[in-house]
């Protein structure tokens, strides 16, 4: 419990949180464990949970447009960060699979949860919230930088 709550002191989505309002959220974990190659989470399927990697680590994942093609890895996901989040704020359908790269431990916290414990106590839900919107951006512009320099490649030849 000590480390679990050390290690979401530091993490970008929780950080900023009083060791009491982390404890409030830690109540809400359930920790699990996958083997590696194991899915944690399926692209297209309904997203219940976001995950706190304790230890471990995750391949994020996309299905190329074309048929028979293998997915294409777009991040790897290490200790401390969290993935799946964006169901939380959109509660669409998952837009990459997560895939165990060797044996990985997990914090789960359902949405239902979370979003209950952020609408009874405004401050947990204003930091998480801020936090992810940070997370978020800083994906968006690594992306953008990315889909900018790939199109550089295709236009400059």
């Amino acid at each position: 419990m000590i480390r679990n709550l050390e290690l979401l002191k530091r993490s970008d989505i929780f950080g900023g949180l009083s060791d009491e309002q982390l404890a409030r959220v830690l109540d809400l974990a359930r920790p699990q464990v996958f083997s590696e190659g194991q899915l944690v989470i399926e692209e297209d399927q309904r997203g219940t949970d976001c995950y706190f990697m304790v230890a471990g680590r995750v391949d994020i994942e996309i299905r190329p447009p074309f048929a028979g093609r293998a997915p294409q890895r777009i991040a790897t996901i290490k200790g401390g960060e969290m993935f799946g989040e964006l169901s939380l704020v959109d509660g669409f359908l998952r837009s990459a699979t997560a895939r165990a790269v060797e044996p990985t431990e997990v914090l789960s916290f359902p949405n239902t949860d979370l979003e209950r414990l952020m609408e009874e106590d405004p401050r947990i839900g204003y930091r998480i919230m801020r936090n992810v919107a940070n997370v978020l951006a800083a994906r968006m512009r690594t992306t953008n930088m990315k889909l900018r320099n790939a199109l550089s490649d295709v236009f400059y030849y």
